[in-house]
């Protein structure tokens, strides 16, 4: 059976990617809670509480599992990089 390799550099890219996808939805997230807070009528107007309270919600899981998924990744690719003998 052979093993299917992917190149590093394209995790890399893929994590790199995921990162920048949740640095995204996070900033978006908190953004929306900001303007939320801050000007409470200019949101009424563009969205109910409840839209706005479910974006949030949503974004922050969203940006956090991506940021936590994108660094994970970056573990496992530094621990491939390393010589076999480090690894242990």
């Amino acid at each position: 059976m052979s093993r299917t390799t992917i190149p590093l550099s394209r995790i890399k890219d893929e994590v790199e990617a995921m990162s920048n996808a949740g640095y995204f939805v996070d900033a978006l997230a908190k953004f929306i809670g900001q303007v939320g807070a801050d000007e409470p009528c200019v949101c009424e107007e563009a969205l109910n509480g409840y839209v706005v309270g479910g974006l949030m919600a949503g974004l922050r899981i969203i940006g956090t599992d991506l940021m936590n998924r994108a660094e994970e990744l970056n573990i496992l690719i530094d621990k491939a990089e390393q010589p076999a003998a480090k690894r242990g």
